[in-house]
């Protein structure tokens, strides 16, 4: 299962730059938005954390029909640190994570050095409905396939639908008409935030119930997730190193056991994405999407593939049973807008970064890369050497040893007022904590800002694609191929600029898309091919480019 050796991601230049608003003005003039009408719809979904290697067109439902019938590009993230939000970031708005402001899914403060949630926003403004913490794309430094589309076509309608805020708001933009994700704390349920609008619409507290999870969403499911017959390749259902929170066999908890926690246990579950889809629709019927004078767009992030993947691995029995019943899901989705809309449905399918199997399973089938035994290295006694190290160096040794260094993500930041009191050049320490991390066997390289801005090669050029100077830290650590930097001791994870994590299915589909394989592409072009699409006016400096979807010519 060990994945194919990555092409050099695409250099993105002046040149390239202009290649692209060519490409787009020539798609506007001669692609599938020539030949008629725009669609009524256009249905973006985004699979939190879908290996393309995990596709079939043999699938029945949503996903093989996607592959029988639509364009299937090779695609690629074109990034270093690929994690959630920026890459959904890049979804829809053609721009790579660094233009996004978007690096990480925390990232640091510049003036206070504090670990910052990437779609955290504290004012009292963007309170969460339901919640305590305001939620907003305030830190989106670039608008949106929606927001592009509501300057152009004022009618049109944004909404954007997730199992995770973040998947949410990144992909709604700045000025959807609303953007709604599901909550897990008590009670669990659908909610947004004040950044949207004030109170929750009277249909989606219908939706909720008014006693969860007595009545409304949470009453249609079963009392336990059950799988179905044994997928073929797939690991046995009781796998070493598959976490063993919610059972590591089959059935898991899901309304059975403990009230308070049903949320939790449907958040780690494939049924997370089935409501997901059940609200979307609901939505689409209350709002009246795909019947409007102009075109409508609903952004989909479906996120219990991650859940999944990162509890029991892509090559599990669970793992294998979320697709089906995705698969399942999406179709009925599907079939239900192409009615709606008379056919005039165009849907873009991708995800927002792999993952690497599990290090059990590639070391069961002779696939292991890693040079650490077992192939996973604790990022917590990692982050403890570090620790240790500098304060044996440089102290204070009269108190409690203070972090020279913390860690959001895969990313370090000197703690500045700590070197100030010890009269150190931030440089420095970075230095010493850079060769202390770099002497464990699981590490690659550790990248400083420096080497990251003057760095050659694909992988220098990748984390640039990363790397915001005013968010960033100070250093990146880069992993070696097919080692897992983890602070837990069961699943797997993503993160790294590997093919298995920069991998992923980029397929469109509908009116005007012509069948067949596509040349290799990026998730930062569909944004422009869709533009291309609509018909809307893209801005300038775009990384992405609009795709070729008519026939050959």
């Amino acid at each position: 299962m060990a994945a194919d050796a990555a092409p050099p991601a695409r250099r993105v230049t002046r040149r390239a730059t202009l290649a692209a608003r060519l490409t787009a003005a020539a798609v506007l003039a001669a692609g599938p938005a020539a030949a008629g009408p725009p669609p009524r719809l256009v249905l973006v979904v985004a699979v939190d954390q879908l290996r393309p290697d995990r596709l079939d067109a043999a699938l029945p439902g949503g996903l093989g029909r996607l592959l029988r019938e639509g364009r299937a590009f090779d695609g690629w993230l074109e990034h270093g640190m690929t994690e959630t939000c920026p890459g959904h970031a890049t979804m829809l708005t053609g721009r790579h994570p660094a233009a996004v402001g978007i690096p990480s899914n925390e990232f640091f403060d510049e003036t206070t050095g504090a670990e910052v949630y990437c779609v955290r926003d504290p004012s009292a403004g963007a309170r969460e409905i339901g919640g305590d913490e305001g939620l907003s794309p305030a830190s989106l430094r670039a608008e949106t396939l929606g927001d592009w589309l509501k300057r152009a076509k004022p009618a049109s309608r944004v909404f954007a639908v997730s199992g995770k805020d973040r998947g949410a708001i990144v992909l709604g933009g700045k000025r959807p008409d609303g953007a709604y994700w599901y909550r897990p704390g008590a009670p669990p349920r659908f909610t947004t935030s004040r950044y949207y609008r004030e109170a929750l619409p009277p249909w989606v507290e219908a939706w909720n119930g008014a006693h969860p999870p007595e009545d409304g969403f949470l009453a249609t499911l079963p009392e336990a997730w059950e799988h179905g017959a044994a997928a073929p390749g797939a690991a046995p259902d009781d796998f070493a190193g598959e976490g063993e929170r919610f059972s590591r066999t089959s059935p898991h908890p899901l309304r059975a056991g403990n009230a308070e926690r049903v949320g939790e246990q449907l958040f780690a579950s494939p049924f997370l994405d089935t409501v997901t889809l059940e609200f979307a629709g609901r939505l689409v019927e209350v709002e009246d999407l795909g019947r409007g004078p102009a075109p409508d767009l609903l952004a989909l992030s479906l996120s219990a593939t991650d859940i999944v993947g990162h509890n029991y691995g892509p090559s599990s029995q669970e793992a294998a049973d979320a697709l089906h019943r995705l698969d399942a899901d999406l179709g009925r989705l599907l079939s239900g807008l192409e009615e709606r809309t008379s056919g005039r449905l165009v849907v873009a399918l991708t995800a927002d970064h792999g993952v690497l199997p599990l290090p059990e399973w590639l070391e069961g089938r002779g696939a292991a890369t890693c040079p650490e035994p077992g192939g996973r290295t604790s990022a917590l006694r990692l982050g403890a050497d570090v620790l240790l190290r500098l304060w044996w160096r440089h102290g204070p040794w009269l108190a409690w040893p203070r972090a020279w260094v913390h860690f959001a993500g895969s990313q370090g930041r000197v703690d500045r007022g700590l070197a100030a009191t010890r009269h150190l050049a931030p440089e420095a320490i970075a230095a010493e904590a850079k060769a202390a991390i770099e002497a464990w066997p699981a590490v690659e390289r550790v990248w400083t800002a420096a080497e990251i801005a003057s760095g050659e090669g694909e992988i220098a050029e990748l984390y640039r694609h990363s790397f915001v100077p005013d968010r960033c830290g100070d250093l990146v650590v880069q992993p070696k191929r097919g080692c897992l930097l983890s602070y837990y001791d069961t699943g797997t994870s993503h993160g790294s600029p590997f093919d298995y994590d920069r991998r992923v299915p980029l397929i469109f589909f509908g009116e005007g898309v012509a069948p067949g394989a596509g040349e290799r592409a990026a998730t930062v072009d569909i944004a422009p091919t869709l533009a291309a699409v609509l018909g809307v006016p893209v801005p300038e400096g775009l990384d992405g480019r609009a795709l070729p979807l008519g026939p050959a010519r």
